[in-house]
């Protein structure tokens, strides 16, 4: 019997996947659990139009992205921090990035800024930011002294 998917079940298939199984498995297992329905072809056809329409975000989503990327790009972050002979009081933290971002209009999660470690000397950084999947951009951080 043919079915599709509602939820990922374990050792079978994700969400959205069409399946041939059998008949006992999906009228006494899958279909009374609402793990699946039947593959018949209005349901066939609900599956590609959900498909369409999630890709059609996905694409306004990354083009949005893009966008932002490209005005992320300009940005040039400028941390004034007491030092000591190079080295700095502190450092410059991700949350730190995040709050001056935000300070400019961007909302970006302080999760998606890639820093391996915090900054801690003086100088110019580049930092790279994830802001949808496979859309990144790279803005600069300065840190002078006092």
């Amino acid at each position: 019997m043919k079915i599709i998917l509602i939820v990922d079940v374990k050792k079978l298939g994700k969400k959205g996947e069409v399946l041939e199984v059998k008949d006992g498995q999906a009228r006494n297992y899958l279909i009374p659990n609402n793990l699946a329905i039947e593959a018949n072809k209005k349901n066939l056809n609900d599956l590609n139009s959900r498909n369409e329409s999630i890709q059609k975000n996905v694409l306004q989503s990354t083009e949005a992205a893009r966008k932002i990327a490209g005005q992320l790009e300009k940005e040039r972050l400028l941390f004034e921090v007491k030092e000591n002979s190079g080295k700095l009081f502190g450092s410059i933290t991700t949350l730190l990035i995040h709050e001056r971002l935000a300070k400019l209009g961007y909302e970006i999660d302080k999760r998606n800024i890639d820093l391996k470690k915090p900054i801690n000397a003086l100088g110019e950084f580049k930092v790279r930011i994830k802001l949808y999947s496979e859309v990144f951009a790279n803005i600069s951080i300065q840190v002078k002294p006092i």
